[in-house]
């Protein structure tokens, strides 16, 4: 069952008539960020780097693809390949089978998540505008569309449009696109700090898709907490 942190709903709230979804651990994975994904998955695979250097390693693969001439292309599987490429290349690991199995479990368990989340995804669209606000790398139509999850009204991408969360105009932007006041919108993301909180600032209403053993914070109020994506459809009823 879902749980709440409180009712976020005032009786006389505007009628709910759109859900904007963050990406990277909402619609492709249950609360887990990129970097402890690959954490687990460099766990699995070389326990002895320490998650330091993974950290490091990750963040300077996420530099070097915005810096890719072609992102706006990639798909999942160029897009996992070359981050992993450039994540051991930090490190200085030259491992191709090392590389082939840390891109290959990223991509299957994204793949996995997307099949799980598609079908509610499909008749959540029949009630609501959908749409994604995401940090990513100038390819989130491109993934998107790889991904089939829904028809989306609106998609913004940071790279895009030179603005990036935590920033609550990325949220006002996505209310104007939508032509919606925020009050209408839902907003679902699994980051305290770069969804909820900005969101909620706007005027949103607010889903944080959390990890069993996640505290939740105090402030901002009224927030439904979710543990999987899934529990979405029956939160909202």
């Amino acid at each position: 069952m879902p749980l709440s942190t409180s009712t976020p709903h005032a009786p006389h709230a505007a009628r709910l008539e759109a859900i904007i979804f963050d990406y990277g651990g909402t619609l492709d994975g249950d609360a887990q960020h990129w970097f402890d994904h690959f954490v687990r998955l460099y766990s699995d695979a070389v326990s002895e780097i320490p998650p330091a250097a993974i950290k490091e390693a990750f963040y300077a693969a996420d530099a070097a693809l915005y810096r890719e001439a072609e992102i706006g292309t990639y798909g999942l599987e160029r897009m996992v390949r070359r981050h992993v490429a450039f994540q051991l290349s930090h490190l200085g690991r030259e491992d191709p089978r090392l590389a082939a199995r840390l891109a290959d479990a990223f991509i299957a368990d994204t793949r996995s998540a997307w099949d799980r989340n598609r079908p509610l995804l499909a008749r959540l669209v029949r009630r609501f505008r959908l749409g994604v606000v995401s940090n990513s790398y100038g390819n989130m139509p491109t993934l998107l569309a790889e991904a089939d999850l829904a028809p989306f009204a609106v998609i913004l991408d940071s790279a895009t449009v030179g603005i990036a969360k935590p920033d609550p105009a990325l949220y006002h932007l996505a209310a104007n696109r939508l032509e919606l006041p925020p009050s209408s919108i839902l907003h679902v993301g699994d980051s305290w700090e770069r969804d909820v909180v900005p969101a909620h600032a706007v005027g949103m209403r607010t889903a944080w898709l959390a990890r069993p053993d996640a505290t939740t914070p105090s402030e901002p109020s009224g927030v439904w907490r979710l543990g999987s994506l899934l529990d979405l459809e029956a939160t909202i009823g």
